[in-house]
């Protein structure tokens, strides 16, 4: 651990989430789930988009092998 964090530091923060409220965490929890569900949407976007790209890209290289062959 670095030596210029402040020994204070986690008990602060401890003592913030603890006052804080139910309510409070649960939108931290909330928001996380949130941002987990959005990266995995993104994710499966990109790949969507990427294996249509890639069949495209295949698909008119048979097509330029084909009229050259042809």
């Amino acid at each position: 651990m670095p030596q210029d964090i402040d020994p204070n530091a986690r008990r602060e923060v401890n003592s913030a989430l603890i006052s804080s409220g139910s309510a409070a965490v649960g939108q931290m929890v909330d928001t996380a789930n949130s941002s987990v569900e959005k990266r995995r949407r993104n994710k499966e976007a990109r790949e969507k988009r990427e294996a249509e790209e890639k069949a495209a890209s295949e698909k008119r290289a048979n097509a330029a092998k084909g009229g050259v062959s042809g």
